[in-house]
């Protein structure tokens, strides 16, 4: 009996003391600032509960809000400078255009003119001579211009040429074309390319600006293209 009433006393102070926590506590969450019934002292703010939801305003409200201006205050607000208009010019405004090209003589494009049989001559020159001790200007050498040979072009695009000074007497004959535009050292005319002439070289009758015919030879190059050397002058009877 002494010991079932010894644990009953024991039941009731733990039960005293359960009573006592839990009515603190209700006392304490009674009291407590979040639930508005406590204030902090000397003037401190409010604090929500942990379970009290918080809004919190975007950053771009607080903006408006604090420099939104008073009602019936005008606010002054500056215009962006306007971005002053760059003036685009043509390419042609600062490029040096090509002033239109002369036309062209009829001669220079008639290259049925070249048929026939034509007389190659030399013109005359004249060598200035040097002393080889003080470089000084001596005398100087004529060389009277004398007749080289003749080429015949024929309308059926044949040939025949002799030259004195590269093939002596020796005849050579072909088949002959039309020049390419610009191909005779960029010039603006039609020539007749004589294929395969003497010294198995390209040679070409072209016209010349002051009315007179010419003899070129081809001096090719690696690539294939062909720089056109004067020769003589070429005259008929």
């Amino acid at each position: 009996m002494e010991t079932a009433a010894h644990v009953f006393n024991l039941r009731r102070v733990y039960m005293i003391k359960k009573l006592g926590l839990v009515t603190l506590l209700i006392t304490l969450v009674t009291l407590s600032p979040g639930a508005g019934l406590l204030s902090w002292p000397l003037g401190q703010p409010t604090v929500m509960a942990w379970s009290e939801p918080t809004y919190t305003s975007t950053w771009s409200e607080s903006l408006l809000t604090e420099e939104s201006p008073q009602q019936g205050q005008q606010q002054d607000v500056q215009q962006p400078e306007q971005p002053q208009e760059s003036q685009t010019e043509l390419w042609t405004d600062n490029e040096d255009v090509p002033e239109e090209l002369p036309p062209i003589d009829e001669s220079l494009l008639d290259f049925e003119r070249l048929y026939g049989r034509w007389y190659i001559w030399t013109p005359s020159t004249a060598a200035g001579l040097f002393s080889t001790h003080t470089g000084e200007y001596v005398t100087h050498e004529f060389t009277p211009g004398v007749g080289q040979g003749v080429v015949v072009i024929n309308e059926d695009q044949t040939y025949s040429m002799s030259h004195g000074a590269w093939g002596g007497n020796q005849v050579v004959e072909g088949t002959w074309r039309l020049s390419h535009p610009g191909e005779i050292n960029g010039e603006r005319l039609v020539a007749i390319i004589l294929k395969d002439g003497i010294t198995n070289t390209d040679w070409a009758v072209a016209p010349s600006e002051n009315g007179g015919v010419r003899l070129l030879w081809a001096m090719t190059w690696a690539d294939g293209s062909a720089t056109w050397i004067y020769d003589s002058n070429l005259y008929q009877e």
